[in-house]
């Protein structure tokens, strides 16, 4: 019973206070006992996560005085934003038009006047953003607070004290509730204070932020790198295998696909071209010149004797210069001599001087070759010396020239054949050598420019100077 009596007093003390305070108060005078005085408002800002900041005001009001002793000791007193008067300090760059904070939470005003309001809010500000180095950037967003009304003769913002009553130069963050955001990490988070040209004063809110990249790296960078080792690929395969053009327009269709999904992810500007696009346009750019080249290599590959003729500077540069310098030497044919064919050899050796016709004229006839005849074709072969020489001239029945035609026709046409498969092979050749080569080019080109793009967003460091 004693506490409930304690309580009942303390409520109607503060009622007295309260009804003393506010007998002649008015809210919409400035709280200044002269004309030339000023009112100090200090700002803060208590960051508890990147979408919700709360934003510390606090002023003296000499009309919200008083002597405890004579309250029972009563030190504050909790009392509705709508009743006092208060500095009307809004985001100057905001992005959405809601000035309003999220809650009108009650105002705290102490004994000696001082009044604090820590009203929660969240603060959509109007930022440039620079998407060169995207999704490797750090974006500058600033928040400007200053009165609409009251210039800097009436109303003079300061920074927020501490506990220790020194200034607080940059946003607070609050461990206690703050929440990490999964895209962006904060470097720096600075304030400072600007008096404009219309002696308006602002204090800005600095929050560097510097944004994640992982996300982007396993769901966009690294896929695309592997799209560029398939489109590297595309080359190694051989121009025989008959996939060479399917894997090309596969991989092209992949990165299309990526760029459709990047489309959205990509913050929507003109004013520059995010590195990641660039890297897929340049991937892109790779693969459709590996389409093309594969067109090309397909086509030296299924060139034929009958319709094209080798150059020479093709032969030179391509058989015979080029493939020992891209790891491609050509391997030498090697035939094994046998008995057999040694004594072929010397038929055929023995028979160098035959032409054929009615007459053949062998030098030195080896008569091992003859008197192998001379039972069954005696009658019908006649072998006569030349006269003044020491050759022999052969006279062929008509029988035996229409077949010696007929094989001397069918030996030339496999020789021909021979050729044929022998400027075929070389056709198909080159174009094995041609692809190697587009092969490194490709390596070389990928390489240089997937490092050449990445390590100059390594460099983008955020900047020690935090004010811009």
């Amino acid at each position: 019973i004693s506490l409930l009596h304690i309580n009942y007093i303390t409520s109607e003390t503060e009622r007295r206070l309260h009804l003393k305070l506010f007998e002649n108060y008015n809210m919409k005078v400035r709280p200044a006992r002269y004309w030339e005085e000023k009112v100090m408002v200090r700002v803060g800002m208590t960051l508890s996560q990147l979408v919700s900041l709360v934003n510390t005001n606090a002023w003296t009001d000499y009309r919200l005085t008083w002597n405890p002793e004579e309250y029972d000791s009563i030190d504050v007193l909790r009392i509705p934003p709508n009743k006092v008067w208060r500095p009307d300090i809004y985001l100057i760059n905001n992005n959405d038009g809601q000035f309003d904070v999220a809650l009108y939470v009650n105002v705290l005003v102490y004994s000696d006047g001082t009044v604090n309001w820590l009203p929660p809010a969240i603060y959509r500000s109007s930022c440039s953003i620079e998407v060169a180095y995207f999704p490797f950037d750090w974006q500058n967003c600033s928040m400007v607070f200053r009165s609409y009304t009251y210039d800097a003769s009436e109303v003079d913002l300061q920074y927020f004290l501490d506990d220790n009553g020194k200034e607080i130069h940059e946003i607070v963050i609050d461990e206690n509730v703050f929440t990490e955001n999964g895209e962006w990490a904060i470097c720096h988070k600075p304030s400072r204070k600007n008096v404009k040209e219309d002696l308006y004063e602002d204090i800005t809110f600095y929050l560097i932020i510097e944004r994640k990249p992982l996300f982007y790296i396993i769901n966009i960078i690294v896929p695309c790198i592997l799209t560029s080792v398939l489109a590297i690929f595309v080359f190694y395969l051989p121009p025989g295998a008959g996939e060479k053009m399917t894997l090309s327009i596969s991989v092209l269709i992949a990165l299309t696909v990526f760029m459709l999904l990047l489309a959205d992810r990509v913050p929507e500007t003109s004013l520059g071209i995010p590195i990641i696009v660039n890297y897929v346009m340049f991937t892109m750019i790779l693969v459709t010149f590996s389409v093309i080249l594969s067109v090309v290599v397909l086509n030296l590959h299924h060139r034929t004797p009958s319709t094209h003729t080798m150059p020479n500077w093709v032969r030179k540069v391509f058989i015979h210069f080029l493939p020992k310098y891209i790891g491609m030497m050509r391997p030498k044919q090697e035939e094994p001599l046998t008995k057999e064919e040694s004594n072929d050899d010397t038929f055929i050796r023995s028979f160098n001087g035959w032409q054929p016709g009615g007459e053949y004229f062998v030098r030195k006839i080896n008569p091992d070759l003859v008197l192998p005849w001379r039972g069954r074709c005696e009658s019908t072969v006649q072998l006569q010396r030349l006269p003044n020489t020491d050759n022999y001239c052969l006279i062929l029945p008509p029988n035996l020239k229409s077949a010696i035609a007929a094989v001397t026709y069918m030996a030339e046409q496999l020789k021909k054949q021979d050729v044929d498969d022998t400027m075929t092979s070389d056709w198909q050749y080159v174009a094995l050598v041609v692809d190697r080569l587009f092969l490194w080019l490709f390596v070389i080109i990928s390489t240089l420019g997937t490092l050449a793009m990445f390590l100059d967003a390594s460099f983008n460091y955020t900047p020690d100077n935090p004010f811009p």
